[in-house]
């Protein structure tokens, strides 16, 4: 079974399968990636990110993830975390997030935590990647425990969200943050299943990581090369549609708002760095 298979759990890894959201666009690809942790064997499970509060997906990732012992989000956003309130109802399994106004019933996440359950094999490490938002994390999926086991993928939310570049908020998202967040996923990704928050998983982590670092270095270079040829600094710039017309070929209409955000978080950045 490929990707985009919905309504199905499609095993991934050993530890590690997933149910597709039926919320395609164009931020979400195919739909958002809702991952269910553990063996064959086990006799419970836990779900990251149930998705958006969209009753037919949650209602057949509770039946194919069975009984669910932990829901846990990667962040906030309502693709991921909408339904989080609704399959706690539906299974009676607490949440936990980074932030502490998403959690339910449980404390909030803590970077470097191991997560373990006597009725599940798999453990997991939390990892905090912000960037994408303030709260972001990504979970580190080992077969065993992590001094033991081996580490089975990583779920990176929209750290890296599959095939196209991630939006950075604007509210509490921070490019520099993003850019050390996928140098960490770089040098610990390598060779190392990516189970990301879209799209399909991709074999090696770390390749993934890089391009994204690649592709945000190249449109910095790209916004310092215009701000020269114009002898602007980077706060003074109160137009960023022109800086969008420069860098930016033929941007869909509708995906000029996204072009815009992206570089005026790319502006802050450059300012922040002086």
């Amino acid at each position: 079974m490929k990707h985009p298979a919905y309504s199905q759990l499609r095993q991934v890894t050993p530890s590690a399968a997933v149910v597709l959201a039926p919320n395609p666009s164009y931020a979400a690809l195919e739909g958002t990636n809702s991952w269910v942790i553990r063996n064959p064997e086990d006799t419970s499970s836990i779900v990251i990110d149930p998705g958006p509060a969209d009753e037919g997906h949650l209602n057949v990732l509770q039946a194919k993830a069975d009984k669910v012992a932990l829901i846990l989000l990667t962040h906030r956003h309502h693709d991921h975390a909408d339904g989080a309130e609704r399959f706690r109802q539906l299974t009676g399994a607490p949440v936990r997030a980074f932030d502490p106004q998403y959690c339910q019933g449980a404390s909030p996440l803590v970077d470097g935590e191991v997560i373990s359950l006597d009725t599940i094999t798999p453990t997991l490490k939390v990892v905090s990647t912000p960037g994408h938002t303030s709260d972001s994390v990504c979970f580190y999926v080992y077969s065993a425990d992590p001094q033991d086991g081996e580490l089975d993928g990583i779920i990176t939310g929209d750290t890296i969200a599959g095939r196209h570049t991630t939006m950075i908020s604007e509210t509490d998202g921070d490019l520099g943050a993003y850019l050390a967040s996928l140098a960490t996923l770089e040098e610990q990704g390598k060779n190392v299943v990516l189970l990301p928050g879209h799209g399909p998983e991709g074999e090696d982590l770390s390749a993934y990581a890089r391009k994204y670092i690649d592709r945000r270095n190249q449109r910095l270079e790209q916004i310092r090369e215009v701000l020269a040829a114009r002898g602007e600094d980077a706060g003074a710039i109160t137009d960023v549609g022109t800086i969008v017309d420069a860098i930016y070929d033929d941007v869909d209409p509708v995906l000029r708002g996204a072009a815009e955000q992206s570089t005026r978080v790319a502006l802050r950045y450059l300012q922040e760095q002086g």
